[in-house]
């Protein structure tokens, strides 16, 4: 994982951009600046889909400062969103034996099987044991 946190004096606060590892643009996080709607397309018109050796080159002659930080999740924060409250233990334990990568992407690749389960009306929702063992983030879900 790759994460990014751009600043710039012609905004305030900052943006923080996360890439997979595969180079992929995996998410934009406009929360924590203030940015007006024409900045805001002007960000996601630039930001590459695939990450590049250095994508600050897409802005040009910008102000714009980058900063590289690991990026991590923690089992709180992916256990809130998974919303079901069975066997914690279990999922802790899970959890602590993934890898950092897993572990974000179990996290931000949990949209895909929430989209296919509003598809697919039917399915229930996967104790969050099962989703972690049997690696769901994994799967392409459709």
């Amino acid at each position: 994982m790759r994460k990014y946190i751009l600043t710039s004096p012609r905004f305030t606060g900052e943006i923080n951009v996360l890439y997979g590892l595969d180079g992929r643009l995996l998410f934009i996080d406009f929360l924590k600046c203030d940015l007006n709607e024409e900045q805001t397309d002007y960000f996601k018109s630039k930001l590459p889909a695939i990450f590049k050796d250095n994508f600050i080159e897409a802005f040009g002659n910008s102000k714009l400062s980058v900063v590289e930080e690991g990026y991590t999740v923690s089992f709180e924060q992916w256990w809130n969103r998974y919303n079901i409250k069975h066997n914690k233990a279990r999922c802790i334990a899970l959890w602590n034996k993934m890898s950092e990568a897993d572990q974000v992407n179990a996290y931000f690749k949990m949209g895909n099987y929430e989209r296919h389960l509003a598809l697919n009306t039917w399915k229930n929702k996967a104790d969050p044991d099962t989703y972690l063992r049997q690696r769901y983030w994994e799967s392409e879900w459709k």
